[in-house]
C-alpha cells in the first residue's frame, strides 16, 4: 500500500479531494491532511504564517503517515508540498517517491499585489467567484461566508506573503498539472524544473483554476501511473 498525502488549495479542508479518491488504484491510500480552522480543527486558531503553517503539516505527517508515499497539492497545497517536502528532506523522516503538484506557479516566481487576503469583502467575493470551485450558494449567503471566509483569508495571507529563498533541487521526481485557461502559463510551470533534480513532467488539461474536478480519471491515472512505476522500481 501507498499513501497519497494531499495538501488541499486555499479554503479547503480534509474532504476536498474526495471526489479523486473513487478513481485511485485499489493499492494507494488517499490520505489528507487538515489545517487548523476548519472540520474537526475548527476551533483552533487559523494560521497566518507559512512556516507555521508547514510545522502543522510536517507533525501531521509524522504521526499519519507511513512509508511509502507521495504528496500531492494544487494551488497553495502545491507550494505548500515544495516546502513541506523542502522541511522532510532536512529531518529524518522518509522521503516521498513523487511529488505533484498542480494549478500553481513555480515558488520562484514572486506573486504581485493586489493581494486576494486584504481587498474588501465585495472583490474578495468576486475574485472567488472567477476562480471558480466556490459553489454560488455559499459566495452569495452572508451567513456561510462568515464561516467559510476567514479560513480562506488567513489560506490566502499565508502564501501570498511567504518569501521564496532559492535552495539545491530536490532529488524527488515532480509532475506539474496546470489548466489551458488557468493563469498559470506554461513557462510559469516549466519552472517548476528549478526544484528537482529529475525532468519534470507537465500535464496539461482543459479548464479553469478547478480542472483536476473536471479531470478526476485522467489526474487520478497519472497518480496510479507514476506511483506504481516508482514502487516497482525501488521493489516497495
Amino acid at each position: 500500500m501507498v499513501n497519497l498525502v494531499c495538501l488541499h488549495f486555499a479554503g479547503g479542508n480534509k474532504y476536498s479531494y474526495t471526489p479523486l479518491e473513487a478513481f485511485l488504484d485499489r493499492n494507494i491510500k488517499l490520505i489528507t491532511l487538515e489545517l487548523p480552522g476548519r472540520g474537526r480543527r475548527f476551533q483552533e486558531p487559523l494560521l497566518t504564517n507559512v512556516n507555521e503553517v508547514v510545522n502543522d503539516l510536517f507533525e501531521q505527517l509524522k504521526n499519519n503517515v507511513t512509508k511509502p508515499y507521495a504528496i500531492f497539492g494544487h494551488s497553495m497545497g502545491a507550494i505548500l508540498t515544495h516546502l513541506l517536502t523542502r522541511k522532510i528532506v532536512e529531518s529524518e523522516f522518509a522521503n516521498p517517491i513523487h511529488l505533484f503538484v498542480s494549478g500553481a506557479r513555480a515558488p520562484k516566481i514572486k506573486r504581485l499585489p493586489p493581494f486576494y487576503h486584504d481587498l474588501p469583502k465585495d472583490e474578495f467575493v468576486d475574485k472567488i467567484r472567477k476562480m471558480g470551485g466556490c459553489p454560488e450558494e455559499i459566495l452569495a449567503d452572508d451567513e456561510l461566508m462568515a464561516l467559510f471566509e476567514p479560513p480562506l483569508r488567513a489560506d490566502f495571507k499565508a502564501i501570498e506573503t511567504y518569501e521564496y529563498k532559492k535552495q539545491e533541487p530536490l532529488k524527488i521526481p515532480l509532475t506539474v498539472f496546470i489548466g489551458n485557461k488557468d493563469k498559470v502559463t506554461w513557462e510559469e510551470a516549466k519552472a517548476w524544473q528549478d526544484e528537482s533534480t529529475h525532468t519534470i513532467d507537465i500535464k496539461e488539461f482543459e479548464g479553469n483554476h478547478f480542472f483536476i474536478f473536471q479531470h478526476k480519471k485522467e489526474i487520478t491515472a497519472l497518480f496510479n501511473y507514476y506511483i506504481k512505476t516508482k514502487t516497482l522500481l525501488n521493489n516497495y
